[in-house]
């Protein structure tokens, strides 16, 4: 697999609204759509008559986050992170804590954490970090309201006493000229062909200027740079550091009462999702749930499914070669993850299947972008019984 990163520079402000028709006074996504770049190269493929359904097919183009100068990736949140209400500098992951709580039971403990001065925990919600330093900072975008005159189809003028407002990301970073960037990667499998790559690459830097919706009236421009792929910690390193977190605290509840739980050479890991997910059980119904079977029948590994932390939403989609809308599905949230255990012990065959899963995503539609993870985020892996802060930014 032929891989790239791709940093996007708003030159005008952008909206990536999430329906069509009907977007009036509605929020654009937060981010760039893995599917608004697919939709991009389609379009100009076709335009330059290079048009290639089987080349479009082993695309995967990934959802970009927004970034700062310096970031190496930015990524969602998973579900599981969590704050004191009102207090959402001050983050934390309850992966660990919740799922040995639910599975050992101590007698006497309630799973209800609050801070140092009574405010309970609440869920952080869809937002987006990277580490920097080993500390968490956020990632945001700020948004503003455009309002534009209609144009009359039939005359091709404006039309008397009739306006349409929407929301779009910001071109550049709150009371600063910054420009607003970012980040996400391009790949493209079983990339046989260098050539092919190339001149997918030469597309992108080339040809693709603008992004998004409203692109007739002064939204959506774009530059797009390259970036080579950045050295990752290892899906075996993620996953031992993970395992070795889940049994000090089976430990420490049974000092406490809980119940046994022996992992001994079992290994506990996690299926994030970095972007929405469409999933499909026996190939054709929808489903929120990623099952043991289902990752066996990708990885080749037996496990049990301890926890899954999930919302769905309705996603569609419009064809932008065709300017038709796309088929709705039931899609799984990003943020969303999947705990699971293994039965055995993992081999190399193993780690290297999860790290071929990691790289091709799950479910449909994985071109556009769905079905983005990540095994054992990087924010299960924290040290938060340590010294930590986080900021936003």
């Amino acid at each position: 697999m032929s891989e790239t990163m791709l940093i996007i520079e708003a030159r005008e402000p952008l909206a990536f609204p999430e329906s069509k028709p009907g977007t009036q006074f509605r929020k654009s996504l937060p981010f760039v759509p893995g599917a608004v770049l697919f939709g991009a190269i389609g379009q100009t493929l076709a335009h330059t008559g290079q048009f290639d359904p089987g080349l479009l097919r082993r695309l995967r183009c990934r959802n970009a986050y927004p970034m700062r100068e310096g970031d190496a990736w930015v990524r969602p949140l998973p579900a599981t992170a969590f704050h004191p209400k009102g207090d959402d500098q001050h983050m934390r992951d309850s992966l660990v804590q919740r799922v040995c709580w639910e599975r050992q039971r101590p007698p006497a403990l309630l799973y209800a954490p609050v801070d140092a001065d009574g405010r309970p925990w609440e869920s952080a919600g869809q937002q987006f970090y990277t580490i920097r330093d080993g500390k968490l900072e956020k990632r945001t975008v700020t948004q503003r309201i455009h309002t534009r005159v209609a144009i009359n189809r039939r005359r091709g003028t404006a039309e008397d006493s009739l306006l349409y407002s929407f929301f779009a990301i910001n071109e550049t970073i709150l009371n600063t000229t910054t420009p607003t960037r970012f980040i996400g990667s391009l790949a493209l499998v079983d990339s046989g062909d260098p050539e092919t790559w190339e001149r997918v690459k030469a597309l992108l830097r080339e040809r693709v200027r603008r992004l998004g919706a409203r692109q007739t009236t002064g939204i959506g421009g774009v530059t797009l740079d390259l970036a080579p792929p950045v050295q990752d910690r290892k899906v075996r390193e993620r996953v031992e550091a993970l395992t070795e977190r889940f049994k000090r605290q089976i430990a420490r509840y049974r000092r406490l009462g809980g119940s046994s739980w022996e992992l001994s050479d079992r290994q506990v890991l996690t299926v994030n999702l970095i972007s929405d997910a469409i999933l499909l059980r026996d190939g054709w119904l929808p489903t929120h749930e990623l099952s043991a079977d289902m990752l066996r029948d990708m990885t080749g590994i037996e496990t049990t499914l301890l926890r899954s932390f999930t919302t769905t939403r309705i996603v569609g989609g419009w064809q932008a070669l065709w300017q038709r809308p796309k088929t709705t599905h039931v899609a799984v949230r990003y943020g969303s993850l999947y705990v699971f255990e293994t039965t055995h012990a993992l081999t190399d065959d193993h780690y290297a299947a999860l790290e071929r899963l990691e790289r091709d995503g799950i479910g449909e539609r994985r071109a556009e972008g769905f079905g983005q993870i990540r095994i054992c985020d990087d924010f299960h892996l924290i040290d938060w019984e340590g010294k930590h802060g986080s900021t936003e930014q």
